[in-house]
Order: structure tokens, then C-alpha cells, then sequence
């Protein structure tokens, strides 16, 4: 299966703190440093996404658990923030 966001190349443990801080699950964080970049950075992007980052961010998590790099959450909801990535 092809991919088409990368798991980023992050520490597990700063990214671990990362989302933690943010009360974002594992898998949302590593999607929000997968797009970002230095027009947007993870923070910006966490902050304030746009619809766009938002829809490849619900879509790097579904990837992510395709491919087993994260395990599945029973109710399919992913937390960001207050918000929830909802697969």
C-alpha cells in the first residue's frame, strides 16, 4: 500500500510531550508535523487549521492506522485539542 503522508521523523518522546501538552492524540500530532512546513508551522497549524489542513490531517491519521503505525481508538475519535478528528 502506497503512502501518502510520511510519519514524521520526530523523537518519540519530544513528540509524545508535544501532543500531551496539547491533549492531542499521538497520531494527530505526528500528522500536524507531517504537514507542516516553513510556511506553516505545527503550532500555527494546531492553533488554527485551515479547512485544508484539517481534511489532511483527519486523512494522515486514517493512513496511520491503515498501516498500523498507530493503534485504532474503539470509537474511531481522535482528539486535537477540543476538537476531535472524528475517522
Amino acid at each position: 500500500m502506497n503512502r501518502s503522508y510520511r510519519v514524521v521523523d520526530y523523537p518519540p518522546a519530544k513528540l509524545g510531550l508535544w501532543s500531551t501538552s496539547r491533549n492531542t492524540h499521538i497520531a494527530v500530532a505526528s500528522a500536524i508535523h507531517a504537514i507542516a512546513d516553513d510556511r506553516r508551522s505545527a503550532e500555527a497549524i494546531w492553533d488554527s487549521p485551515t479547512q485544508a489542513e484539517w481534511d489532511h490531517v483527519r486523512m494522515a491519521v486514517n493512513e496511520y492506522i491503515e498501516h498500523g503505525d498507530f493503534p485504532a481508538e474503539p470509537d474511531n475519535r481522535y482528539f486535537w485539542g477540543n476538537e476531535i478528528v472524528t475517522l
